[in-house]
């Protein structure tokens, strides 16, 4: 129907509305109370429900190894004992412990779940299937991993970066161990959330996210004066692209765009850094 038929259409006597039809209406006029929701309202109420998993992540990371919980020493256990050949009987034990109890253990499963997948590699995506079974039947399992995820350099201290002195220096021996685990944990952090990824439970802008982050880092420190600490940070960043690329080769022309500035402007990457791009790329 064209607009100048619809215009026309308005001096036109209607019928008067049948009164039963203007019963209904004064009803629901009534009955009817349409309730506006704040958005800030949803947010704050999300924003206090992520919160307790950052009140107890610390300590739950600490006790992840105390057998002071029956069912969780039976969870650990059968997590420890999978495999392909006996997944399917491990996750029945897994998924019954977890539908006799509340949110606070399934947060103490995946909060166990995403320490093996870290200190483990080998582990990672047997670790990152047992997530993601875990999720389908608790959705809200996700949230438990993206605040595991976001609080990992909190979790595991690796914020900082250790320097080892030189082996003359009091201090050598515990500087080594030290900065060998920041090294791993690091490292195994970036296979696991790699592994993660590939099954759809970290979403894409996050890893984007991270990945973006990297990048960036690392091209603005490649150039900066040549210090030890400047040059253990860029080799971090380097091992987090090294580590994800076998998931995500659609960074590799972001490598390769790296390998291509010339070595008087990135001084801070050292040969053994520069070998593992490259190696990136094969």
């Amino acid at each position: 129907m064209e607009v100048s038929t619809i215009y026309a259409t308005r001096d036109i006597t209607r019928s008067a509305l049948p009164q039963a039809i203007a019963d209904i209406i004064a009803k629901l006029k009534i009955s009817f109370k349409p309730a506006f929701r704040r958005p800030f309202v949803h947010q704050k109420r999300h924003h206090e429900h992520v919160n307790w998993r950052e009140n107890v992540l610390i300590d739950l990371v600490r006790k992840v190894r105390e057998k002071d919980d029956v069912d969780y020493d039976e969870v650990s256990a059968a997590i420890n004992k999978i495999s392909k050949q006996n997944y399917e009987k491990m996750m029945s034990i897994i998924m019954e412990k977890l539908a006799k109890r509340d949110m606070m253990f399934r947060l103490r499963v995946t909060t166990l779940l995403f320490d093996r997948g870290v200190l483990m590699t080998f582990f990672a995506p047997m670790m990152a299937d047992v997530y993601r079974d875990i999720s389908k039947v608790y959705p809200d399992a996700l949230q438990d991993l993206a605040i595991q995820t976001t609080m990992f350099e909190t979790l595991y201290d690796v914020s900082n970066v250790t320097m080892v002195p030189t082996s003359d220096n009091v201090g050598y021996d515990d500087a080594i161990i030290t900065w060998s685990k920041q090294k791993e944990k690091k490292r195994g952090f970036a296979v696991y959330v790699s592994e993660l990824y590939v099954r759809e439970l970290v979403p894409r802008e996050t890893m984007a996210s991270f990945i973006t982050t990297v990048l960036d880092e690392l091209k603005e420190n490649l150039g900066s004066p040549k210090t030890a600490p400047k040059e253990e940070h860029v080799d971090a960043l380097v091992r987090f692209l090294f580590a994800v690329v076998g998931k995500l080769p659609e960074i590799k022309p972001a490598i390769a765009q790296i390998l291509k500035i010339p070595r008087t402007e990135t001084l801070c990457l050292n040969m053994k850094s520069r070998f593992k791009l490259e190696d990136a790329l094969k």
